[in-house]
């Protein structure tokens, strides 16, 4: 059972499954529906865990080739590839199920976004194209637009801009892991934009999502979405990430890169925790 748990990928999962939960309940002003939220958050588990098993299906020859990853369950041989993608795919179908009986907008989203992560990003782009997790970052946003789609029924301008933040995160938040583990990446022949066009350059471009990640997160406060609470964390946070990847940018060395890493997670929940509590304050 441990080899399969160690399939799940457990912390994405659990940043999805969070970043879906907090758009429901803004995208419900602050009410709590308990079996609507029960459901979203089963669906979304259900399909974040079997897309992360197809993803490790799908990567078991690469993964093989790295020292990062050739003790994963797959390609050790801990786990039979076929029982894998089986099981995969068994919990993507159910999480869909799960779904439909909220709306099948909510189903469509939670199956796009595995879609987008298991086909568009893990069998297409990840090992043909540097836009590979560029393009890979739009799974992360149908979290968002899943949640909003839960409680709303539709696709309004506040889940599109939502999702905008996701969208802008990934790219960053992967360069810097890819910055760290390089080597990996290039043992694998896997083209990440530290592979092909250097550290220098990936931190660049790490900078530059930066600044747009957060514009787009003010934006969200300037057109009256969220209120102080939100505007002064994601105005602090944005200024210490903004300054972490300054330095990378300065010294675009491993030591800084992991500092962007890390702290590109804690600045995701901190601006999403920051919606959450401005939703309910304003509710109170």
């Amino acid at each position: 059972m441990r080899e399969y748990v160690a399939l799940f990928k457990l912390r994405i999962v659990a940043l999805l499954v969070f970043v879906a939960l907090v758009s429901a309940v803004i995208a419900s002003k602050g009410a709590f529906y308990p079996e609507r939220v029960l459901i979203l958050f089963i669906a979304g588990a259900l399909a974040s865990i079997g897309a992360s098993i197809l993803n490790h299906y799908f990567d078991r020859d690469i993964d093989a080739l790295s020292d990062r990853t050739k003790n994963r369950p797959i390609p050790s041989g801990r786990v039979a590839p076929h029982r894998a993608c089986w099981l995969g795919i068994a919990l993507v179908l159910l999480s869909i199920l799960i779904s439909s009986r909220l709306n099948y907008l909510t189903a469509m989203y939670i199956l796009g976004g595995a879609l987008v992560y298991v086909v568009v990003y893990t069998i297409w782009l990840k090992r043909r194209s540097v836009l590979n997790i560029v393009i890979g970052g739009a799974a992360g946003s149908c979290a968002v637009l899943a949640g909003y789609a839960a409680m709303e029924g539709n696709t309004s301008l506040a889940a599109i801009l939502v999702a905008l933040l996701i969208f802008l995160w990934t790219p960053p938040h992967f360069w810097a892991f890819a910055i760290v583990h390089k080597r990996g990446y290039q043992q694998a022949s896997v083209p990440m934009l530290p592979v092909t066009h250097g550290s220098r350059r990936a931190a660049r471009l790490i900078m530059m999502h930066t600044i747009l990640l957060v514009q787009a997160s003010l934006l969200l406060y300037a057109l009256g979405y969220f209120g102080i609470v939100y505007f002064t964390v994601a105005a602090i946070s944005g200024l210490v990430f903004a300054g972490i990847n300054a330095r990378l940018l300065l010294t675009p060395s491993k030591s800084w890169a992991w500092k962007s890493y890390k702290f590109s997670g804690i600045y995701l929940i901190a601006i999403f925790t920051a919606m959450l509590l401005d939703t309910v304050f304003k509710q109170a």
